[in-house]
């Protein structure tokens, strides 16, 4: 458990008895990615790839579970359940290094492209945007709806910020509602870069150790 730490600072009520915690054993992390896949499953980016909620909640899940060996993934609990996830992963092994360039397909796909071709047109997106400089990359950061704007996302978030800041480290996102902009923020991230992909817009925040 963070230290100092039991209450989430919230905007619609106080969330007290709250855990914010480093998770790392595989029941957590599998934890992790259920809500991680509902939190984000309506999001811009994801219905512009499928509009299938069922492919959406399947993609962001297998995600979560095929990058998680390299990252560090902050989540906060209640009652002995998980309610919010923030994780990030090492240099070197997010969708910049993952996917090389001559795999990218930039060229938006056709109104008739699989929900895979779209997939690969939105990794190819992140791709091209993923800085050359050594960071940490952010995402997927989620709470599990209905509980959202309680403050757990900012709780999570800070306990990544800590470390990043103890270590020097750089870190990367990408979020894609304006509001989430004005929240990370208030974190310290900076909007560095901006782009569209299909419906879309995304906009990629950088972040300086303080």
């Amino acid at each position: 458990m963070r230290k100092g730490s039991g209450v989430a600072e919230c905007y619609n009520r106080p969330m007290t008895d709250v855990e914010v915690l480093w998770l790392t054993g595989p029941d957590q992390i599998a934890q992790a990615g259920g809500v991680a896949a509902r939190a984000l499953r309506d999001d811009p980016d994801w219905t512009a790839v499928s509009g299938d909620p069922l492919v959406r909640l399947e993609l962001l899940y297998g995600m979560f579970a095929g990058s998680r060996g390299a990252a560090r993934v902050a989540g906060v609990r209640r009652g002995g359940r998980l309610l919010g996830v923030a994780a990030a992963v090492a240099p070197g092994r997010c969708v910049g290094a993952t996917l090389p360039p001559e795999a990218r397909t930039l060229e938006p796909p056709s109104a008739d492209a699989s929900d895979a071709d779209r997939l690969v047109h939105f990794r190819s997106v992140l791709a091209e945007h993923d800085p050359e400089e050594p960071h940490w990359h952010v995402g997927p950061v989620g709470v599990e709806p209905g509980f959202q704007s309680m403050g757990m996302g900012r709780a999570v978030m800070e306990l990544l910020c800590e470390e990043f800041d103890e270590h020097g480290r750089v870190s990367w996102l990408k979020t894609v509602k304006p509001e989430n902009v004005r929240f990370y923020a208030g974190l310290g991230f900076e909007v560095a870069e901006e782009s569209s992909m299909l419906s879309a817009h995304l906009w990629f925040m950088r972040r300086q150790p303080r």
